[in-house]
């Protein structure tokens, strides 16, 4: 399913200071490619354009990219939220926007496709992946849902219960809005009054309170939404069976 009228940006303004690396994070090899080439690959396998959000001293690094992806610069590191701010400009021109994070090379095309046709047949203001991590834990946030299987939270690791913690479906920051959606609770997230950072994560709750309509991609193999941040976790997933 073509999808020329989407965008989708991807977040590589990160320091990645963990990933103990000379490059920016996005850009160590895993299997012997740039973990954010597996992405943008991805995206352009299925007709989508590509903007990625990187710190504008990294410019001289994200250049082999220019034939593939618009670059935009996040001069000020004010979180995740700020960083998709700064292509409020270029969203306008798309009916429907991904938002993914650059350390999570493993998606697949078939992934973001099978979450574009989820999107389209329920009509939804926005989509998510997520999985069920029944193997190995994450401090990633947790998807909750009712009774009925509708999403009702998401919650991240350092403000759930313990109750909260031992949820198995988790949510690893990949989206997909409508255009006027993003670009409506876009203008509504507010800094973190600790870290003065704008967190994109506060998106899902503002919807929720809305009543917005809200549709979740689970993908089978979990170990495709795993982010990268320290050699060790290179090395782990290198072991695995993904390509």
């Amino acid at each position: 399913m073509a999808q020329n009228n989407s965008l989708a940006i991807i977040l590589a303004a990160g320091k990645g200071t963990r990933m103990n690396a000379k490059l920016p994070k996005p850009l160590v090899k895993v299997k012997s490619r740039p973990i954010i080439s597996w992405l943008i690959d991805d995206f352009k396998c299925n007709n989508i354009d590509v903007a990625i959000v990187i710190n504008p001293a990294d410019k001289q690094f994200f250049n082999i990219y220019e034939d593939k992806a618009k670059l935009i610069f996040q001069k000020n590191q004010k979180g995740t939220g700020h960083a998709v701010m700064q292509a409020s400009s270029l969203i306008k021109y798309y009916k429907n926007v991904y938002v993914f994070v650059g350390d999570c090379p493993f998606v697949g095309s078939e992934n973001i496709s099978m979450m574009y046709k989820e999107h389209i047949v329920n009509n939804s203001d926005m989509t998510i992946l997520s999985s069920l991590f029944n193997e190995k834990k994450f401090p990633y946030a947790r998807i909750i849902r009712n009774n009925q299987g509708n999403i009702t939270g998401c919650i991240e690791e350092i403000n759930a219960t313990d109750e909260q913690k031992n949820i198995k479906e988790l949510f690893c920051s990949h989206y997909i809005f409508k255009t006027k959606i993003l670009q409506e609770y876009l203008n509504r997230l507010k800094p973190n009054p600790k870290t003065e950072e704008i967190y994109f994560t506060d998106i899902i709750n503002e919807l929720i309170l809305d009543k917005k309509n809200i549709s979740s991609l689970i993908v089978d193999d979990w170990k495709r939404l795993i982010g990268l941040n320290t050699k060790e976790e290179l090395k782990w997933i290198e072991s695995q069976n993904l390509t």
